[in-house]
């Protein structure tokens, strides 16, 4: 027992010299354009939700630079805080910008916002698994089998937990009935883009289409700093990766499916094997540099608009104000610009 713990410590030690020395070899100006690029990608993909907050409110002030901004600020706060946290930052900021403005027309805006974004990503992952890039069952065998033994066992049991759900739903519909038209009618509001699909064409999906071909090349810049294989199909390849760790959004999963898809992909494309470290270095390293300059970017953008420097602070004074509906003053414009 002794020797297996000390045969573990040996090869996690052996593990961690290896990535820290693949970090250590990072080329730092291919790191810093490929950190620029990848912030310049979300600045045009701001363009799209832009588009379609217009479209729900088309009288509105709002311009460009304030959706920017608050997407930015919000991206960034979601790194560190939980549930997506930051994007309560984001409808905070737009709603300011906006009179007589609703919070639930403003969440349903990321609907259309990330229409484009998950079908790009999972026609990707597919692309990824039809090329071997990833390895699937090929057997019934290899399949996990649903274990329906305890309802078979106890059918008494599981009638008492179907009726306690049944209950909880009926519970939860009725309270929810009060208010839910309106509710319902501002969250169609939100939606107002899709009564306009060529304009979601022109407006939306181009501007993220633009953005994936920028993050193309933000990739090709971090695998270039940690020495991986750049070729169209392996950056491609990596973008597939990120795009199932979305579709998979739970963290262990989604970062065993990014290292999964990258080892084995790096193989079929290359023909030669890239040592794990490598790619684990890749991964984690790329993910906290984009951390910081996120935190950094939204940080400065809450000072400017909320005058706090602490991400928390701001995210619970976000919270405070979307539970009152109370406006703050309105932030002076400094130059005028033309819509």
């Amino acid at each position: 027992m002794l020797n297996a713990i000390n045969d573990i410590l040996i090869a996690a030690e052996h593990a961690a010299s290896l990535i820290l020395q693949n970090t250590a070899e990072v080329n730092p100006w291919l790191l810093l354009l490929g950190t620029v690029l990848y912030i310049t990608s979300q600045a045009i993909r701001t363009r799209g939700w832009h588009t379609i907050i217009k479209a729900a409110y088309p009288d509105s002030d709002l311009r460009p630079r304030h959706t920017m901004t608050a997407y930015l600020a919000g991206s960034g706060l979601n790194a560190v805080i939980p549930a997506r946290g930051g994007d309560v930052v984001k409808l905070t900021l737009i709603r300011r910008r906006i009179a007589d403005s609703s919070y639930a027309t403003l969440a349903a805006t990321f609907v259309p916002e990330t229409v484009f974004e998950t079908l790009f990503g999972s026609a990707l992952v597919v692309w990824a698994l039809s090329q071997g890039f990833l390895p699937v069952p090929t057997s019934s065998g290899e399949l996990p089998a649903i274990d329906v033994t305890f309802i078979i066992r106890h059918p008494f049991l599981s009638a008492i937990a179907a009726a306690a759900l049944a209950a909880l739903v009926l519970i939860i519909g009725r309270t929810l009935h009060r208010g839910a038209t309106t509710l319902l009618e501002r969250f169609r509001v939100g939606l107002a883009i899709f009564g306009t699909p060529r304009r979601f064409v022109t407006g939306v999906a181009s501007w993220q289409a633009l953005a994936r071909v920028v993050r193309l090349g933000s990739l090709a810049a971090f695998m270039g700093a940690f020495s991986l294989p750049v070729t169209v199909t392996t950056v491609v390849l990596v973008m597939a990766a990120q795009g199932g760790g979305r579709i998979i959004p739970l963290a262990p999963a989604s970062a065993g499916l990014r290292l999964a898809m990258r080892s084995y992909g790096f193989v079929e494309t290359t023909g030669e094997a890239v040592d794990i470290a490598q790619i684990t270095a890749f991964t984690f390293g790329v993910g906290t540099v984009l951390m910081l300059s996120g935190l950094i970017i939204a940080s400065v953008i809450l000072w400017r608009e909320l005058g706090t420097l602490n991400p928390r602070k701001a995210f619970r004074a976000a919270v405070a104000q979307s539970r009152s509906g109370a406006e703050p003053p309105a932030v002076p414009e400094a130059v005028p610009e033309v819509a």
